[in-house]
């Protein structure tokens, strides 16, 4: 019996099931086993379930995808320690400026909390999140140009930032 595995084995050629098991190890490789939505191309077979759900090879791999830890992206955490140090700085100066009003200018409390909130305000980059964006939206648009599809902006900075690429038959980077 010829089935077609190609959903999940990636082959693009029918394979041949036989009765017996070739493979304990690996599902994947023996050559008695067919998974769910798997088509009989040639010849006559019958099937019995052996495990649903979780416990299938599907359910593993579903479960892999769903417990791996998603980890942050080269540009989240130059953003993150850019924040850092842009607020250590603000605070730092707003600091000094409040301590310099009461000190030598005989400020108000009130008047200093003033100043060292317009200082804080005046130290926030408001254009750094359209500046990141647009970059991003520009390299996609490139990317696009030459049929590469994106999910979402922050891997295209990923993307760059790869020394090694690995891809699947089909082309599908993961």
């Amino acid at each position: 019996m010829k089935v077609d595995n190609s959903a999940l084995t990636g082959e693009s050629e029918p394979l041949l099931r036989v009765p017996e098991c070739t493979s304990i190890e690996n599902p994947l490789i023996t050559k008695n086993l067919a998974f769910f939505g798997t088509l009989c191309k040639e010849g006559a077979g019958k099937g019995i379930v052996i495990r649903v759900a979780d416990n299938t090879v599907m359910g593993n791999i579903a479960n892999m995808a769903v417990s791996e830890e998603k980890e942050e992206s080269p540009l989240s955490k130059e953003m993150f320690r850019f924040v850092k140090i842009v607020t250590a700085i603000s605070i730092s100066l707003a600091t000094i400026f409040v301590a310099i009003a009461f000190i030598e200018f005989d400020y108000k409390l009130v008047d200093g909390v003033v100043l060292g909130i317009g200082i804080l305000c005046a130290n926030v980059p408001e254009g750094i999140v359209c500046f990141v964006t647009m970059a991003l939206s520009i390299t996609a648009r490139k990317l696009s140009e030459k049929y590469v599809v994106v999910k979402d902006l922050e891997s295209i900075e990923t993307l760059g930032a790869t020394s090694c690429i690995c891809s699947d038959k089909t082309g599908t980077l993961t």
